[in-house]
């Protein structure tokens, strides 16, 4: 037993040994252009540069981590840059990119940091499968989990970001795909300001103060996101301010305070989103009247929409609060739904009101909103409700089919039965 102890100590003291006799920094410099550098597994103190085109890959269990403000790893003024299978620790920031063409960082782990990547006049940039933990303090104590500025062609895939401030921090980037990541307990989970040509997909904000906050940009698509449980008393699930020529399809949108926010927008279309159990599903300030909302279901909702002035408009949407009828039988009511709230639109000057939201009293007072404005003009509606959600008519489609497999299978059971009887 003693001759194992000794071995592995040895085992375990030749390990340290031949890691500090690695000198990263070193390999980084002596590498030849398209040389990939092997770090073998251990941790590494030290500010790390990258000056050429090279790939590091690291083994399993390589730490590099910086004790001073310095960035653990900076990579700066090169191009054809690889670097994966790390894990990162600094005071301040993880990475620093400036100035570099063609970079993938992939399956990097950065916890206990300010910032985790920080990207600056660059372009063709690949950030995927990376894991960004930050810590427990407030939000203006905290940095960005990955930060992009002044940048193109931007894909930002497969990543996992936890307490941060911003997930993700977009500022003048131009052609950006933000795609299948999970932002969490954060304050904005993506935030995009003064850019262009974005694509926001299949990603997932849960339990942020908001989940997109998009402000200044133009040429925006966000589609097939679940964004839900924003809950505070500021907590948007999407805002977007100053906002043009946008799509916002296919998202679920649940459990927010409010689901979709806009604020000095033109030219956006809202379509086949799902609005569950929000508090208000939609509101808009100083929208045009070129934007649209249509084909959406809304659900469970306490506030269908609200809005300072007529703007944006309602067109075939689901409403689970809907009563009229559809005598023609085409799916759509015969009588217009009519999103009226005197309470929603005093929520919108006074925030502090929507304590309140789910009294009896403003219950009530919207009912009869519903039934005393039918016939006002000058307010949200929409003239063809439809009666059927896509959900509804998808889950029956499918029962249909399950049912006429079923029967096909029964028959043909009960065929192959009767022939084996009359043998």
């Amino acid at each position: 037993m003693k001759r194992i102890g000794w071995f592995v100590l040895f085992f375990l003291w030749t390990c340290q040994t031949a890691n500090a006799e690695f000198d990263l920094q070193f390999a980084i410099d002596q590498a030849k252009p398209g040389e990939i550098v092997h770090i073998p597994a251990g941790r590494y103190q030290g500010n790390f540069t990258v000056k050429k085109s090279i790939k590091l890959q690291g083994e399993t269990g390589v730490e590099l981590y910086s004790q001073n403000t310095e960035p653990a790893l900076k990579i700066d003024h090169t191009a054809n840059v690889s670097i994966e299978d790390i894990m990162i620790s600094a005071k301040n920031k993880g990475i620093v990119v400036n100035e570099v063409e063609n970079l993938k960082l992939k399956a990097i782990e950065i916890k206990d940091v300010q910032v985790g990547i920080h990207i600056q006049r660059s372009k063709h940039i690949q950030l995927l499968e990376n894991k960004i933990v930050g810590n427990q303090l407030h939000y203006a104590e905290k940095g960005n989990g990955i930060a992009v500025f002044k940048s193109e062609d931007i894909a930002i895939k497969h990543n996992a970001i936890d307490l941060v401030q911003d997930g993700i921090y977009v500022e003048e980037v131009r052609h950006i795909n933000v795609g299948q990541n999970e932002v969490k307990n954060s304050r904005y989970g993506t935030h995009f300001m003064y850019s262009s040509d974005v694509k926001v997909l299949f990603n997932s904000y849960l339990h942020n103060v908001t989940g997109l906050m998009v402000m200044m940009t133009t040429d925006l698509e966000i589609a097939s996101n679940t964004i839900s449980n924003h809950n505070d008393f500021n907590s948007y699930g999407l805002l977007m301010y100053d906002t043009q020529q946008a799509k916002v399809r296919k998202n679920s949108i649940r459990n927010n305070r409010v689901g979709v926010a806009m604020q000095k927008c033109s030219v956006i279309q809202i379509q086949e989103n799902g609005f569950q159990m929000n508090q208000t599903a939609l509101e808009g300030t100083k929208v045009d009247h070129h934007s649209i909302i249509n084909d959406n279901q809304f659900t469970g909702n306490i506030l269908t929409a609200r809005s300072d002035q007529q703007g944006f408009r309602l067109v075939r949407n689901f409403y689970d609060d809907y009563r009229g009828i559809d005598v023609e039988g085409d799916g759509f009511g015969d009588v217009p739904y009519v999103a009226v709230s005197s309470f929603g639109q005093w929520m919108v000057r006074q925030p502090v009101y929507q304590f309140f939201v789910a009294s009896p009293s403003v219950m009530i007072l919207t009912s009869l909103d519903q039934e005393v404005n039918k016939t006002e003009q000058n307010l949200l509606v929409d003239n063809e409700p439809r009666l059927i959600s896509h959900t509804k008519e998808k889950s029956f489609s499918i029962n249909i089919l399950q049912f006429i497999i079923g029967l096909v299978v029964s028959m043909s059971g009960f065929w192959l039965w009767k022939r084996g009887v009359e043998v």
